[in-house]
């Protein structure tokens, strides 16, 4: 087995240049440029061929290349008052809903993060939002303004995003 580098997503072998835009964008919210776009991972095939088989496969399933999006919030304020079910609600509904009306997935998870100003490993309960949606022009908009109002609103050091390119069928 041999390492190779897995082209990134902004490799024009993988992708058409209608990505580009999402993915300088993604690069510029912040918080987001500790991802790698690129990784080295161990793979006996050619790197062509995970690109191929995707889309060989995507459309096989009648899908659509597109985004995954998965935003992560803490639950608890930075003194340790709990974000409430129904601040949470509001939110969900206020915010994250009008900026994705077509749909979008909640997930209930326990995190652990680095809190940035002492440096202690800290727990609490979490929520990851999940959102599969094609590339649009101000996607990186309605990530931010989301980003934003939360960690405003419930004095939040960051809210964690990452976003991984992939195929999707509904």
């Amino acid at each position: 087995m041999t390492r190779q580098t897995v082209p990134s997503i902004m490799s024009p072998r993988r992708h058409n240049r209608r990505f580009m835009p999402v993915v300088l964008a993604a690069l510029a919210i912040p918080g987001w440029a500790h991802a790698t776009m690129a990784r080295t991972l161990p793979t006996a095939a050619p790197p062509a061929a995970a690109p191929d088989m995707l889309g060989s496969t995507c459309t096989a399933v009648h899908g659509q290349m597109g985004l995954r999006v998965s935003l992560m919030f803490g639950m608890y304020r930075p003194h340790g008052k709990k974000i409430t079910k129904q601040e949470w609600n509001d939110f969900l509904r206020d915010t994250v809903t009008p900026r994705f009306p077509a749909g979008l997935s909640v997930f209930q998870a326990d995190g652990q993060w680095q809190d940035r100003e002492t440096g202690r490993v800290g727990h609490e309960p979490s929520h990851i939002i999940w959102i599969v949606t094609p590339q649009i022009p101000d996607l990186s908009d309605r990530i931010a303004a989301i980003r934003q109002a939360y960690t405003t609103r419930f004095q939040q050091q960051s809210v964690g995003l990452s976003i991984t390119a992939g195929c999707s069928s509904f």
